[in-house]
């Protein structure tokens, strides 16, 4: 799950609970699935890569344009 504040994209994963999310850059997470910033919230994701520092290789799950 994933919430935006800016640029910056708080996402929830097995590794960060809701209390800790992980902080990574907004711009980043919607060039890789092709969504609009705005439209990022609460969409749910798979990563390629995930660590405690850092998620990457972001893909839209359920995307409804497919």
């Amino acid at each position: 799950m994933l919430l935006t504040v800016g640029d910056i994209a708080r996402i929830v994963t097995p590794l960060h609970p809701a209390s800790s999310p992980l902080s990574v850059s907004a711009t980043r997470v919607a060039e890789q699935t092709g969504l609009p910033i705005n439209e990022l919230p609460g969409r749910r994701f798979t990563v390629t890569t995930l660590t405690f520092e850092d998620a990457d290789g972001f893909t839209l799950v359920n995307d409804p344009r497919v």
